[in-house]
Formats: structure tokens, sequence, C-alpha cells
């Protein structure tokens, strides 16, 4: 039986993924299939057990809106998409659904290139699970200080509790720039 994998969110039908890996699995000769899955909201908890219960499904792709929400339906979450909070990779294995996060590495490993980051002020602007990943990459990668601009403010306004956070509203970034390697 030919096994599926996809890429799930509320707003992939335009994902390339399917193109890419479909092309890379005919080229490695794989007898695989890679598709997106459109999930409305409203719809997530019916529609993710049936994914996981489905025979065929080898793993998927999770992007927005539901990086972090995916977490409490796998059996198991390695320990960096436990810190970082999201999940953006799921994969079964021994029959157990197991999320991993692969953001931060995608993040940092061109940086880690560049011998001449300063690595005292990073910016991130917005804070969902990708920007989680890229928190938790940039703290790995030693940064002093992370400042995050978000449109709502409540949903960062706590993140000052954490070591080299500084939370801040979007429209303060512009009072930043200078100081931001």
């Amino acid at each position: 039986m030919k096994k599926k994998a996809y890429v799930i969110g509320s707003n992939v039908r335009e994902s390339l993924s399917p193109f890419i890996f479909n092309y890379w699995f005919n080229k490695a000769g794989i007898n695989n299939e890679y598709n997106h899955l459109e999930i409305k909201p409203k719809n997530f908890n019916k529609e993710i057990n049936k994914l996981l219960n489905k025979r065929n499904v080898c793993g998927f792709n999770v992007t927005i809106p539901y990086k972090e929400k995916i977490i409490r339906y796998l059996d198991k979450v390695d320990a960096h998409a436990t810190k970082i909070g999201a999940v953006n990779c799921v994969t079964k294995k021994n029959g157990l659904w197991v999320g991993t996060n692969t953001d931060w590495i995608g993040f940092a490993a061109p940086l880690l290139k560049r011998k001449f980051l300063k690595k005292n002020c990073a910016a991130i602007i917005g804070y969902g699970g990708a920007a989680k990943a890229i928190i938790y990459s940039l703290q790995k990668m030693g940064y002093k200080e992370i400042k995050i601009f978000n449109r709502t403010f409540k949903k960062i306004e706590n993140l000052g509790k954490f070591k080299n956070i500084s939370p801040y509203e979007i429209l303060e970034i512009e009072n930043h720039t200078k100081k931001i390697d």
C-alpha cells in the first residue's frame, strides 16, 4: 500500500510542499505520495483524529494555525519541540505519533555560518509557533537580548519574565531598529 504524507493547516491549498516532496519521491524512486490537507479550525478535532487513524499515513507537516494545538494529539514530543511548545513535523514511529520541531534548526543553520554576527540583540515580529522556534534558536545561539514585537501586546506581555526576552507593541519597532543585529 502506498504511504501518504501531508502538509496540514487552515490555508495550505497554495503550498508548494506537495510539488517539492512528490518531485523528490519520484526522483528517488520512493512510491509515496504527499498532499495538502486543508483543515478548518472548527473541524480540527474531527479531521486530525481521522488523519491519525488512517493506516497508510506515515507523517505530516504542520503549519498555521496548528503547530501548538497538534501537541495534545501526539503520543510523544521530542525535547526541542517540548521546550518550544510547537510541532511542525509529525511522523509515525513504531506505531506512535511523534512530534518534532525543525523550524529552529532551519532558522539557525544559515546564521551559524555567518561569523560577523554580534549576537547582542535580535528582533522577532509576531508570536506564533514559528516565532517560538526562532526564540529557542536565538537563545541556543547565545543572543544576549531578544525583542519580540507583536500586534497584540497582551499575547506577549508576560514574556518579559523569561531571560533575555523583551516584549513590545509592534508600533514601537522603529524605536529599536538601531540596536538590533
